[in-house]
């Protein structure tokens, strides 16, 4: 499990000399990049293959970067592109 450190709050100790409104501001922003963070934090424990259709990646295949991971819905097979082309990875059962 990942656990990316989050911003625990706002140091405000001399609030005197900030407006309100951009004390406001400065919490808000806080929670916002905690959202984020946990946001993030799911994304990455919880990866999963993009899955489309054949026809799909055929279609988007030159906008593809090399190192993508897809899984083709169409074949059931998880495809990868490598050097400009696509490679369907074996999916037999291992130990």
């Amino acid at each position: 499990m990942l656990n990316l450190e989050r911003v625990n709050n706002v140091p405000l100790y001399s609030t005197s000399t900030l407006d309100a409104d951009f004390q406001r501001w400065l919490i808000t922003l806080v929670d916002s990049l905690n959202t984020m963070i946990q946001q993030t934090n799911d994304a990455l424990d919880n990866l999963t293959a993009p899955s489309f259709t054949q026809a799909e990646i055929t279609a988007m295949a030159a906008t593809l970067p090399n190192g993508i991971l897809l899984y083709d819905t169409t074949n059931d097979v998880y495809v990868g592109r490598e050097n400009g082309a696509f490679r369907q990875f074996d999916t037999s059962i291992w130990p």
